[in-house]
């Protein structure tokens, strides 16, 4: 069993900047279907509307700073794995 970990970096960057985009593109607009009509239920119907949106809202907040957060962690993983390949290096 190999005690080695490795990371194809450039497959991970790639894959987080096309979940990034992705995150960005989410549109989670939703109609207004209200007008004119004053029903319980269409109230009640623009109100969830209105929570959906929200969450979404949220949601791509939250997924935007995680894969920020991951990308700098890859950064610093990717850091140390040369500093410690060039500390081998000079032995």
């Amino acid at each position: 069993m190999s005690k080695e970990i490795k990371m194809e970096y450039g497959e991970v960057e790639k894959v987080l900047g096309k979940l990034k985009s992705s995150a960005n593109s989410l549109n989670a607009s939703v109609k207004d279907e209200g007008g004119s009509n004053n029903l319980n239920v269409v109230k009640k119907l623009n109100k969830l509307n209105q929570d959906v949106q929200e969450l979404a809202k949220s949601y791509q907040t939250l997924l935007i700073h995680n894969i920020e957060a991951t990308q700098k962690s890859i950064q610093t993983m990717k850091d140390a794995d040369e500093m410690i390949s060039s500390s081998i290096r000079q032995r």
